[in-house]
């Protein structure tokens, strides 16, 4: 398959990774982040034996960012920044089951900033069983080590920038079951996970954002016609904030979704799913105000040729505060091109927005994102790529105003 139609096939692999009301604002950030699609991309797979193979590669890139901290003018720096990323994945395959095992490690040099330098871990585990044409199973398990950017996540909260950057430990399990085959007229999936993040350092400012997410929701599809299937879902998450900070009411609680919707494969050129529904935030103490809005997901791409694809995405979602406000309300859209001018050469452009509401708290951001790349892949397995980024952020606090650019140069080598 041409590689440009299958980075946006990408989409469908990406929802697996995650909980159900984060699923849009993981294919947005996958629209608009540093990621690298290669036209033609291909790795070197080595038998094991057994059925088994491995797939080592090694990531290179360096950027140059001019807003590191992403501040408005006081506190601005910028910084090239290099970044390795060896990995490795075992596969084995046997009919139509598999398995995977990757492993990749990411280190990263601020050549202007030492203290932003880090190290990060990902280790991630799929299965896939489908043990008759009804039943089908999958399972996954990441466990992570990571840090947040100086000037997102906590420390874009009341804490503020701290001298080296947050980090956190995050433990993810996902398993769905499906009950009905991919033709029949009735189909049932029901999914289930559980998170787990532990933050590491400055343990006096984050042990009060240590948290588990326990979800569960089943999806009814109903086929309507031979492509078109309706969809019913209903999903029920308890949040556990494992820390109460004195004078400070917990965020403990739980969050309820009903939506419906439809799902489409109208022609080879045009798939899509599209949702809406009601989401209800309830919280355990009585100090913080319920909530409840009206929520949505959308992905659609559009190929009309089979090496250009389109891919258009929408949500409305509640996401855990970074300690202003009780939550926020994101509302994103955000719009790709990725098209391959040959089996070496692609390009992609994005457009994103999002709007967030920090809910009873007068905060309110607007976010845009602006990217373009160009990817050419050299040999069998070594590509180079481009890719500029312009992203602002518009806040009713003006104090958070500002904007960032990013120029990044990146090859990827198969080994």
């Amino acid at each position: 398959m041409n590689q440009a139609v299958q980075s946006g096939k990408s989409m469908t692999l990406l929802v697996k990774r995650v909980q159900p009301n984060l699923i849009s604002l993981a294919i947005l950030a996958s629209l608009v982040t540093s990621a690298t699609v290669w036209a033609g991309e291909k790795t070197l797979d080595y038998p094991l034996g057994f059925g088994l193979s491995a797939s080592p590669a090694m990531g290179i890139s360096t950027k140059y960012d001019d807003n590191i901290f992403l501040q408005d003018k006081v506190g601005v720096k910028s910084s090239w920044i290099t970044e390795l990323a060896p990995s490795i994945t075992l596969g084995a395959q046997k009919g139509l089951d598999y398995y995977t095992a990757k492993y990749t490690l990411k280190a990263g040099r601020y050549h202007s900033s030492r203290n932003d330098d880090y190290v990060d871990h990902l280790l991630q585990l799929d299965t896939h069983n489908e043990f008759n044409y009804r039943n089908k199973l999958d399972l996954s398990f990441d466990f992570l080590k990571l840090h947040e950017k100086r000037g997102s996540g906590i420390s874009d909260g009341p804490f503020g920038v701290s001298k080296t950057p947050y980090q956190y430990k995050d433990a993810i399990t996902n398993a769905t079951y499906t009950y009905g085959g991919d033709e029949s007229q009735g189909q049932i999936k029901v999914n289930a996970s559980h998170f787990y993040r532990k933050y590491i350092n400055y343990r006096n400012r984050t042990r009060g954002f240590d948290r588990s997410e326990d979800l569960i929701g089943p999806t009814f599809y109903y086929r309507v016609m031979p492509k078109t299937s309706l969809l019913f879902e209903a999903t029920y998450k308890d949040i556990d904030y494992k820390n109460d900070i004195s004078g400070i009411s917990t965020l403990d609680g739980d969050e309820t979704t009903f939506q419906v919707g439809v799902t489409w494969e109208t022609t080879a050129k045009t798939t899509g799913t599209a949702q809406i529904g009601r989401t209800y935030k309830d919280f355990d103490s009585s100090q913080r105000k319920d909530n409840d809005f009206t929520s949505w997901r959308m992905g659609v791409e559009w190929s009309p040729l089979t090496y250009s694809v389109f891919t258009l995405v929408s949500a409305s979602e509640a996401k855990e505060t970074n300690g202003t406000g009780n939550f926020i309300r994101d509302k994103s859209v955000g719009l790709s091109w990725q098209h391959a001018w040959s089996d070496k050469l692609d390009s992609n452009v994005g457009i994103s927005f999002l709007n967030e509401d920090y809910i009873d708290s007068i905060r309110d951001d607007d976010l845009e994102n602006y990217q373009a790349g160009v990817n050419y892949q050299f040999r069998r397995a070594l590509g180079f790529g481009i890719k500029y980024t312009y992203k602002t952020r518009d806040s009713n606090i003006r104090t958070l105003d500002y904007t960032d650019n990013i120029i990044m140069f990146t090859a990827k080598i198969g080994m």
